[in-house]
């Protein structure tokens, strides 16, 4: 590929890991590095360049402090939740900025699917990887549908990966190899304060039968059928929205009923949940679940707003914003492309 600018007449690459040395990364550079891309790209940017020898040591790395969190991450103070990014970097930024507050004086948790058709394909779960490196009790990473190996295969990572300057195929290879571990020992959920339940799908039918002391059971590694099962509910279950929808193709789901009889039985305040997209940013419904969506305008076909909810003091607080510019495309007519000006 070429090594100019996104419209083929601008710079060359922005090596966002120049100057940084595998075996000792500095976090707190290359979370500056990508924030400051993710600031101020835009489609006449420089492309997005990594040396896959970093890639390969913050993957390793984030592995292994991935490791050490719980299947089901129990947080206690402040925190806010964010939902699907879908490698929106730029609501990503402006999410965190709104939120006037950072790690360590805050927990960020994270509903998946940070991999997308975004601008930041990548730079998103790389971003959150270095910053659960510099905060790892702070910054908790949930898995989506997205960071599973299958998903991976279908959004044609290793295009996205070649399209950072990465061009040997057994560097692409290892990448994309270390990147599926990392992501595969990410939790399922988080436990607020005990009450609040975070995951990015939702209780499908085994969890519903199993009770959520089994999902909290459950270690990170090698795990049954059972337990894969389980794990692969909370990122893809789906919200049965009109409940007399029922032929889900195979997918999990749960309806409102069963979300609001499975808070009660584990004597939860509410489910707050990631996986569909939803116009105003958040959807209460029933009352205890909350659906939150994290890309503002997704895949630009939309002009949906991206939101966050703050936890703090048994409150909670939407904070959200909304692109202004342009007309809502129908899906009807327009088939779902790459949003914002995707590199790849």
């Amino acid at each position: 590929m070429s090594d100019e600018g996104g419209n083929g007449m601008g710079a060359r690459f922005n090596n966002l890991t120049e100057g940084l040395n595998p075996e000792k990364i500095d976090y707190a550079k290359l979370v500056n590095n990508i924030w400051n891309y993710l600031r101020s790209y835009t489609s006449d940017s420089p492309r997005p360049q990594f040396s896959p020898d970093v890639l390969v040591k913050l993957f390793q790395n984030s592995n292994e402090v991935l490791k050490r969190d719980d299947m089901v991450v129990k947080v206690k103070g402040p925190a806010i939740i964010f939902g699907p990014l879908y490698g929106e970097g730029d609501s990503l930024i402006t999410l965190i900025s709104l939120s006037k507050k950072l790690p360590p004086e805050v927990t960020y948790v994270f509903l998946g699917c940070y991999l997308g058709h975004g601008f930041a394909q990548l730079e998103c779960l790389f971003f959150l990887l270095a910053y659960k490196m510099l905060f790892p009790g702070k910054i908790i990473l949930l898995k989506g549908h997205h960071e599973e190996s299958i998903s991976m295969e279908m959004l044609k990572v290793k295009d996205w990966i070649y399209g950072r300057g990465i061009v040997e195929e057994v560097h692409i290879e290892n990448v994309l190899k270390e990147m599926k571990e990392t992501c595969s020992s990410m939790s399922a959920a988080a436990l607020i304060n005990s009450k609040i339940l975070c995951m990015p799908g939702g209780p499908g039918s085994l969890m519903r039968e199993k009770g959520l002391k089994h999902l909290i059971s459950i270690k990170k590694g090698s795990h049954s059928i059972g337990e894969k099962k389980l794990l692969m509910e909370a990122s893809w279950s789906v919200l049965l929205v009109n409940e007399s929808q029922k032929d889900m193709h195979g997918m999990p789901f749960f309806t409102g009923q069963q979300a609001t009889d499975f808070c009660k039985k584990h004597r939860l305040k509410c489910i707050v949940r990631g996986r569909q997209m939803v116009d105003a940013g958040f959807l209460s419904k029933p009352k205890e679940v909350l659906t939150l969506i994290s890309a503002v305008a997704y895949l630009d076909n939309f002009r949906n707003y991206a939101a966050v909810l703050h936890i703090e003091k048994g409150k909670g607080r939407v904070i959200r914003y909304k692109m202004e510019e342009g007309e809502q495309l129908s899906l009807e007519l327009v088939k779902p492309g790459m949003g914002r000006n995707a590199v790849v």
